[in-house]
């Protein structure tokens, strides 16, 4: 019984991070708890698989294709999809096996764009 909070129907959901790992795991608990996900991530193929894997297995996803740190495409898909009742802000980078004091100030900066 205690599982039936847990239900999401009638929910949505956006991932953004979504095509793969830890987003594309979060995605599919959503989904599996019936919420309507929408996963999001920058790059349109990575986000295409990820939507066929969540296919594959039955569960229904949409995906968008969206930059977090781009604030007017962030703004149109707000606009499109409306209201959501759950966030995951999922999306994040590390790029770099350099040794923290050794990287570059723009690779750090982008970084902190992402993942802040």
């Amino acid at each position: 019984m205690y599982f039936e909070r847990l239900k999401l129907t009638g929910r949505r959901a956006l991932v953004t991070g979504g095509a793969a790992g830890i987003g594309l795991a979060c995605a599919q608990a959503l989904a599996e708890m019936g919420a309507h996900v929408t996963i999001a991530d920058r790059d349109e193929t990575a986000i295409a698989a990820g939507q066929a894997a969540l296919s594959s297995k039955g569960y229904a996803v949409e995906r968008i294709a969206m930059d977090v740190t781009d604030s007017a495409r962030v703004t149109t898909v707000a606009d499109q999809l409306g209201a959501i009742d759950i966030l995951v802000n999922n999306a994040g980078i590390a790029r770099s096996e350099t040794p923290a004091e050794d990287v570059a100030d723009e690779h750090w900066l982008n970084v902190l764009d992402v993942n802040l």
